[in-house]
């Protein structure tokens, strides 16, 4: 597999020097698109860069607005078969722009990961390499009550996994889902915390579900938990509960729906408390073990 990478900006860098540590010689051509452009850009085949090389998959981390657009060109001109274009802000990328990409790449399979940490394989050749070794967290601790270790399976793109990994050792069990978000912040994780209208939360903190959900995976289990009880009525209210769940608009099923009941999954579950306000029937408890 070759990869041609454009990257601006912090974030960018830092996702940039994260994936060069498994895929330096995928590798074959790096571009740095410059910051601060003018969001709505009349022609930006003025940015498509020299020297582009052929490549099956385009990563693109850290563009905003219309600048976007320039993976359609340089596409084109590199036969790229596959785009994965990240977003950690919502200023970075609107659905109509998303629409119109996904117009101007005619057979390219592209996905448009929110945040970049919640990328999973697709089922397509390319995005699904890359996705074996970053993307959706995951992670295997070892120990009995306390944390003897933490072995990273896969990174976070922007590499806050290995280093949460790395700060948890000693923690006690019931500790370390909630340890795992305060240590993503102090890495710091880079996600906008601007409320995107899409998902309804903040990318940071979808961010930091993914790596609580790595944990509960890893330790199967929850010290804090949303029960949906007896009074669920959801084929009256619409399956409220479901339809506002930041983490279900994320693409995981934190939210069931078992014909006319819903069950909360606790492993995705980021504990937000928007069900639980929105439901009409108060269906949905909040229970914490450690009380």
């Amino acid at each position: 597999m070759k990869i041609t990478v454009l990257y601006s900006g912090n974030y960018g860098e830092r996702v940039l020097n994260t994936i060069l540590e498994k895929f330096a010689q995928k590798i074959v051509s790096i571009h740095e698109i410059p910051e601060n452009l003018l969001e709505y850009i009349d022609d930006v085949t003025e940015y498509v860069p020299e020297n582009l090389k052929e490549s099956d998959l385009i990563i693109s981390v850290g563009l905003f607005g219309d600048i976007n657009l320039v993976v359609c060109d340089i596409a084109k001109k590199i036969n790229a078969k596959s785009i994965i274009i990240e977003s950690h802000s919502p200023k970075q990328l609107t659905s109509g722009l998303k629409s119109e990409i996904l117009n101007n790449l005619n057979d390219v399979n592209a996905v448009f990961p929110k945040p970049f940490c919640s990328l999973k394989p697709v089922g397509d050749t390319y995005i699904d390499e890359f996705a074996k070794y970053f993307g959706s967290p995951e992670i295997e601790i070892t120990g009995e009550t306390n944390v003897k270790s933490v072995t990273v399976m896969r990174n976070a793109p922007c590499g806050s996994t290995k280093y949460v990994a790395e700060n948890l050792t000693g923690y006690l069990f019931d500790e370390v889902e909630f340890e795992s978000g305060n240590k993503l912040h102090n890495y710091p994780c880079l996600a906008s915390m601007d409320i995107d209208t899409e998902l309804g939360d903040t990318i940071l903190h979808l961010a930091g579900y993914k790596i609580k959900e790595a944990v509960k995976k890893s330790l199967k289990f929850s010290n804090n938990i949303l029960k949906v009880n007896d009074n669920c009525k959801g084929f009256e209210c619409g399956f409220k509960c479901y339809k506002i769940c930041p983490v279900v608009k994320m693409g995981e099923n934190a939210v069931e729906i078992e014909k006319t009941h819903a069950n909360i999954n606790y492993i995705y579950c980021g504990y937000c408390m928007k069900c639980l306000n929105a439901c009409p029937f108060n269906a949905i408890e909040a229970i914490d073990f450690k009380k």
